[in-house]
């Protein structure tokens, strides 16, 4: 198996040579990311900006452009052909609405734009204790039962640093959690600020798991079509005539 490794942190970041190194027993691994660090990016392109692209060793390179640059670059202009995408491990959870905004996200859905299934990885924020102890487990625990797919990713969320045993894995939706969003102001300049609110999870939900030492896996389809929606407006509209 060919692997397409990247994420939002950087391609020297801790999370990714975690990894790089881990992924190695599954096949051949090609790391290919940003130089910098690049959270929040979703999908964000650079579609008219000359990119350049540097090897630093064998099977590593650093792209100065988005995670989503990075996928499509890999797969574009330096032809590899991946049978799996991987994305990660952030440095810090991809819960709930979080993964909108995600650059760990964005990657693996280029990946799933592309036609190629994609796994992103994400922990609690600057420790990969539990990431490390239990990545083979949620690995092979995905290869074994084939739960890749063209149409939708993978996004998998590790449980808490503090939880000393992880309970298992949990198939998950997407949850709420309610955020109070506020501004630091210094002179002309203002710094985006956030605070979770007090919430209870929502039962089969990713922040359910999390909340409950479980390690999570959420499908995340690709565009921001809706099941539900759909299905609601097709019934609405049937009523109507």
């Amino acid at each position: 198996m060919k692997i397409l490794l990247t994420n939002d942190d950087g391609f020297d970041a801790l999370g990714i040579r975690i990894l790089f190194k881990k992924l190695q027993k599954y096949g051949e691994v090609i790391l290919v990311a940003p130089e910098k660090h690049m959270s929040g990016m979703s999908m964000s392109r650079a579609f008219w900006d000359k990119i350049e692209v540097k090897e630093h060793e064998k099977n590593v390179f650093s792209v100065n452009g988005t995670p989503a640059d990075s996928v499509v670059l890999a797969l574009y202009g330096l032809n590899i052909r991946p049978d799996l995408v991987v994305s990660g491990i952030n440095d810090g959870y991809n819960l709930s609405a979080d993964t909108a905004y995600s650059g760990t996200i964005g990657a693996a859905m280029e990946a799933v734009k592309a036609g190629i299934p994609a796994i992103a990885f994400s922990s609690d924020y600057h420790d990969f204790t539990n990431a490390e102890k239990d990545f083979d487990y949620v690995m092979n625990y995905i290869l074994n039962r084939d739960l890749t797919s063209k149409h939708y990713l993978l996004n998998v969320n590790f449980t808490k640093n503090k939880d000393k045993k992880t309970k298992g894995i949990m198939i998950t939706d997407l949850g709420k959690r309610p955020t109070f969003t506020y501004y630091e102001q210094e002179g002309n300049h203002y710094t985006a600020k956030r605070r979770h609110m007090d919430y209870s999870p929502e039962e089969g939900t990713d922040l359910f798991a999390i909340r409950n030492s479980y390690i999570s896996i959420t499908p995340l389809k690709f565009g921001n079509s809706t099941e539900y929606g759909l299905k609601e407006l097709r019934n609405k509209v049937s009523r109507s005539e």
